[in-house]
């Protein structure tokens, strides 16, 4: 409530509040306690980061992702200065009656007035100390908060509001910076942040084009293609009105039911899913999310660490696959290419190949598993035994994009690039051919049949 009495200026608020408290403190008592807590205070900051995960799990929050953020460090610090509190107590007493029976009355005096002074002075630093510490806890909960806002503001958690209300605040003011040298959340927590927002921010539109486009250049990172990739993952990402968590993105919803979701909650405990996460740039992620364009995985750069440039997201290129199955098949007609080639665009509209530094990833909401071309009979009209003709299957296609198949990747010497694919109950082995701007996927169980993809258009 006090604070809507200062719109914009809550921080200057709160310092006005934990500075004068403290500094009252310290007038109603003396300089020796007030130093002897501000030495206690360093000292539990120090400790608690070290203890925090050994706190009961009452106190501790109920959201794992705080708890492993360090959030686990504020209970911490409360607890040590607990201790710390009812050992200054005894200390200060001890150390007061020993100053006043070997001291004579004129000097004991002298250090009453100095003490006096020392303990407004001392509980103005201590003001200051607490302000900055109670600034960088509020730190990582209002940075994600101030830049994630929901539709309705004033449903999330006032805790949440308030967070965000202070961030913005602290960084009207030039502190923001000051306060993040008491921050308990790790230094990757901030670009990580920045992507959390920026998919919320993305996701929240009516624009669905605008939604599918943002979705594959996320998960098109090469950095992150394998984590994409996990089932986790996947079930966070499809792009669905089953989708709850999808749902909450989309109509903007409070970062409370978000960050609960049981679904992400199962992602966050996921250990192999988190030791692929740490091998992330965020930084470098950011870049690419919001340019197109990633520092790490430039081909210039690739090159000089030996890496193929095959890494990252391709899509069908409907146009040239026709070319290559016109030359594999010229029996074809008008008709015919042209019946082909409303498939392929059709599948061609959500199916992506993403490569990482050891496997690769075929996506989409269908795929042949058999070839498309299909040998003629002697019966047929105009055609030889050596002729072929599409045999388009059905369009049997999911509702949202889904991992199709995935395999690990080899490069050969002859620059040729192996996988395999399962499709349905047949294995059939791959080779990848690479060029500049496209690469060919040579099917061999499938009569060779040929796929071009394109790099995704970002």
């Amino acid at each position: 409530m006090a604070l809507t009495l200062f719109p914009g200026d809550s921080a200057l608020l709160l310092a006005i509040l934990v500075t004068g408290t403290w500094t009252l403190l310290g007038m109603a008592t003396d300089g020796l306690r007030m130093s002897m807590l501000f030495i206690s205070s360093i000292i539990a900051w120090l400790l608690a980061p070290m203890i925090g995960n050994w706190m009961p799990a009452f106190l501790l929050p109920s959201n794992p992702i705080w708890n492993d953020l360090g959030i686990g460090a504020i209970p911490a610090f409360g607890f040590l200065m607990i201790i710390f509190f009812i050992a200054v107590h005894f200390l200060h007493k001890k150390v007061t009656l020993e100053l006043k029976y070997k001291w004579d009355t004129p000097k004991h005096e002298k250090w009453e007035n100095l003490n006096s002074t020392l303990g407004l002075a001392c509980g103005g630093i201590l003001g200051v100390w607490y302000f900055l510490l109670v600034s960088g806890v509020v730190m990582p909960f209002g940075y994600l908060t101030a830049k994630a806002q929901p539709n309705q503001p004033t449903n999330g958690p006032l805790g949440y509001r308030l967070c965000g209300r202070l961030y913005r605040d602290l960084s009207s003011l030039g502190l923001n910076r000051t306060a993040r040298l008491f921050d308990p959340a790790p230094a990757d927590y901030y670009p990580a942040a920045d992507i959390a927002a920026l998919t919320y921010n993305n996701f929240s539109t009516n624009n669905l084009e605008h939604i599918n486009r943002f979705r594959s250049r996320l998960l098109g990172y090469p950095g992150l293609v394998d984590a994409a990739y996990n089932q986790h993952v996947m079930a966070l990402m499809h792009v669905w009105t089953t989708n709850t968590f999808f749902m909450g993105l989309y109509t903007r919803t409070n970062l409370t039911y978000l960050l609960n979701h049981q679904e992400l909650s199962a992602a966050w405990k996921d250990d192999a899913l988190k030791a692929q996460l740490t091998q992330v740039d965020f930084r470098d992620l950011r870049q690419f999310l919001e340019s197109g364009k990633s520092r790490q995985y430039n081909i210039a750069i690739l090159q000089q660490q030996g890496r193929p440039p095959i890494l990252g997201r391709w899509e069908l290129d409907p146009d040239n696959t026709l070319q290559q199955f016109k030359s594999q098949y010229p029996k074809m007609n008008a008709r015919e290419e042209q019946r082909l080639l409303d498939y392929l665009s059709s599948i061609g509209k959500h199916l992506s190949l993403s490569f990482s530094d050891g496997y690769c990833y075929l996506e989409g909401r269908t795929f042949p598993k058999r070839a498309l071309g299909v040998r003629v009979t002697q019966n047929s009209t105009h055609a030889t035994t050596n002729d072929f003709i599409p045999s388009l299957p059905p369009r049997n296609v999911s509702d949202y994009s889904q991992l199709i198949t995935y395999g690990s990747w080899e490069a050969r010497p002859s620059g040729i690039f192996q996988t395999k694919f399962v499709l349905g109950k047949a294995t059939s082995p791959v080779s990848i051919q690479l060029y500049p701007s496209t690469l060919m996927l040579t099917l061999e169980s499938l009569r060779n049949e040929k796929y071009v993809f394109r790099r995704q258009e970002l």
